[in-house]
């Protein structure tokens, strides 16, 4: 039981760290947009990017939760 609230821990901190770059990034781009007008194209480029990646990551997390939830009702029944 320890061992599984350790990797629910350790899963929900990945995400967090996850989500904080990706805001740091989106606050980088928003000061470059307001400066110039070819940044606008790249940044909504990265952004997109950006929010697909982190996308991707939170299903691999849940999938990753899910698995953990899975093995642990199997092994109390």
């Amino acid at each position: 039981m320890k061992n599984f609230f350790k990797e629910i821990n350790h899963s929900l901190n990945g995400l967090v760290v996850n989500l904080l770059v990706g805001g740091i990034l989106l606050l980088v781009f928003a000061v470059l947009i307001v400066w110039v007008d070819f940044v606008l194209r790249l940044v909504i480029g990265c952004v997109f990017i950006i929010v697909a990646l982190i996308v991707f990551y939170v299903a691999y997390k849940v999938y990753h939760f899910k698995q953990h939830i899975s093995n642990f009702i199997s092994r109390i029944k």
